[in-house]
């Protein structure tokens, strides 16, 4: 596994970093709830991020 995806990640800063790459302007009201969801979806896809795969798997 990348030693990268087992750090802890500050999602709040990579939701205002993805909507500022998509010129996208989340309202401060409802950011705490965006920040939320991607903590879930983080958490529902550790799983499958942290799979091993064979050294012999092609991309």
């Amino acid at each position: 596994m990348d030693e990268n995806l087992s750090k802890p990640v500050d999602l709040a800063a990579y939701v205002e970093a993805m909507a500022t790459a998509l010129e996208l302007t989340i309202p401060e009201e409802i950011k705490p709830g965006v920040v939320a969801n991607v903590e879930h979806i983080f958490a529902i896809a550790q799983p499958v991020i942290s799979f091993p795969l064979p050294d012999t798997f092609e991309p």
